[in-house]
């Protein structure tokens, strides 16, 4: 069987998503390959639609995994969540053509930024938000987002996850689809949500840095735009902490049922 999962899980003590040697710490992969060969006695690989990075958490990562076994959606389910620490959880699965694979037939993939903007913190939300005390215009924000809608190299926002690949010696490309890009506020809180066809290693982070320039007022829409179009990664715009993105939604065609 060919088992898709939806997945959620609390990044902070992770060292991504994608497996690592050990010393590297923990990773959701390696937790699920885990789980899934206690359960079956045998190992399968987990592939998943996102490889976040460390810290990052995820409320719609997908995942797939071939088994031998026969057992049921319902069984594997329970089975795993019984098995698996508390940080991580199957939303749902379900058996999915041989066809599908969760990174590779994948249309989009939706991702959500959060900053506590007040001046004091917030313990509850902490984990899972960027505190930033000072002012920040919400709607120079979302102008700007305007400026990374399209087809259009990224590279000013971060690189290609080829690069580390010994096996894809290059050249990589930086080239990605914007499918939507938003800032809004609901109380203290700012949300940045971007769906694109794929991204880059650490391309929402620092989007979301450079973001927070204009909304300081310290970057115009037009020294954003340019930044965007020279595509260089020499650009006054740092990377936000890994803590205050989230994976969301992943999207995919229709006939896999997913």
């Amino acid at each position: 069987m060919n088992l898709a999962c939806g997945i959620e899980y609390d990044g902070t003590d992770y060292a991504g998503f994608q497996r690592q040697p050990e010393s590297h710490g923990p990773t959701v992969q390696g937790v699920l390959e885990a789980a899934i060969a206690r359960i079956s006695g045998t190992m399968s690989v987990v592939h998943g639609a996102g490889r976040t990075d460390a810290g990052v958490h995820a409320s719609g990562q997908v995942i797939h995994f071939r088994t031998v076994s026969h057992l049921t959606p319902e069984v594997w389910m329970r089975a795993l969540n019984a098995i698996m620490p508390s940080t991580v959880a199957v939303r749902w699965i379900k058996e999915v053509p041989e066809a599908f694979h969760a990174r590779y037939s994948a249309l989009s993939r939706s991702y959500r930024y959060t900053i506590w903007n007040d001046v004091a913190r917030s313990p509850l939300i902490a984990r899972y938000s960027y505190h930033r005390p000072q002012e920040l215009v919400v709607d120079l924000m979302n102008e700007a987002c305007q400026a990374l809608l399209g087809r259009k190299d990224f590279g000013a926002f971060g690189r290609s996850p080829e690069e580390t690949n010994p096996r894809k010696p290059g050249p990589h490309s930086c080239i990605r689809t914007m499918l939507e890009a938003s800032c809004v506020r609901q109380d203290a809180r700012i949300y940045y949500d971007f769906t694109a066809d794929a991204f880059l290693t650490g391309m929402v982070r620092r989007i979301v840095g450079t973001l927070l320039l204009v909304g300081q007022k310290r970057l115009s829409f037009d020294e954003f735009a340019a930044i965007v179009q020279r595509a260089n990664k020499t650009h006054p715009g740092s990377a936000a902490p890994a803590h205050g993105l989230c994976l969301v939604r992943v999207s995919y065609p229709k006939e896999f049922g997913v």
